[in-house]
């Protein structure tokens, strides 16, 4: 059974998804045409090589080429209605997309409806969240598993000001998955990436018992030598009856 298993030891972000998806299937130019046909004018997304504690990694950036205005969830809601993907791919994304704007409601004592996404943010959202849905569904993936998430320590600086890591709404997110803490000094999970995570994997643990076909890594903007971060991706043949 094709299986993906996300390895979050180091944290995970939206674009760290993006990029080790695309690096694991050599999928790079499929995903950028792809993002090419979402409705959703002002934006290229682009791929390069970054070099991270002496590894080959695969970085994705999204690109701002116009203004873009505030958008609201209902906003993000008709983008992916509107794209011209699957079903299950907008299905997905929708109910990733809710999950998000959940968490940050809850957080900030604010109706679904009345949660914005910064200008930029938004088009990085909905591009991180449709973008690796596509490639999963492209990677013909039946099961994703995950490691435990690593949140990170220290603070983040936000909108709202300075505070501690994990910030409210990647707290919210983490109820119900399997997270920890590593002294990082940094913010190593993203509500993006953890929305994603929680919605795909069905199980937590180690590396699940299976031939591994590919491997893909996938690093961010905030990744360094001194301290790297990057999801791995494995993609893996396990054998019927052992998935959990």
């Amino acid at each position: 059974m094709p299986t993906l298993y996300l390895d979050c030891t180091t944290g995970v972000s939206g674009d760290m998804l993006l990029a080790s998806l695309s690096d694991a299937g050599r999928l790079c130019s499929y995903l950028e045409e792809q993002m090419a046909r979402l409705p959703l004018p002002g934006f290229r997304l682009e791929f390069a090589e970054a070099r991270v504690a002496g590894i080959v990694t695969r970085r994705a950036r999204v690109l701002q080429t116009a203004s873009q205005p505030l958008r609201h969830l209902d906003d993000l809601t008709r983008i992916v209605e509107d794209a011209p993907y699957s079903e299950w791919v907008r299905k997905e994304s929708l109910a990733v997309l809710r999950l998000l704007g959940e968490a940050e409601a809850r957080v900030h004592g604010l109706p679904l409806e009345k949660v914005h996404f910064h200008e930029i943010g938004a088009v990085d959202t909905v591009v991180d969240v449709t973008g690796t849905l596509l490639l999963v569904e492209k990677l013909g993936v039946k099961r994703v598993a995950a490691s435990a998430v690593n949140l990170g320590s220290g603070f983040v600086e936000i909108a709202h000001g300075r505070l501690p890591v994990p910030a409210p709404a990647c707290a919210e997110l983490a109820k119900g998955m399997r997270a920890f803490s590593t002294d990082m000094g940094m913010e190593t999970a993203t509500p993006t990436g953890l929305s994603l995570v929680k919605r795909m994997a069905k199980t937590y643990g180690p590396l699940p018992e299976g031939v591994v076909r590919a491997v893909g890594y996938g690093s961010g903007t905030r990744s360094t030598d001194e301290r790297p971060t990057f999801v791995r991706a494995f993609l893996i043949d396990e054998v019927e009856g052992d998935a959990a």
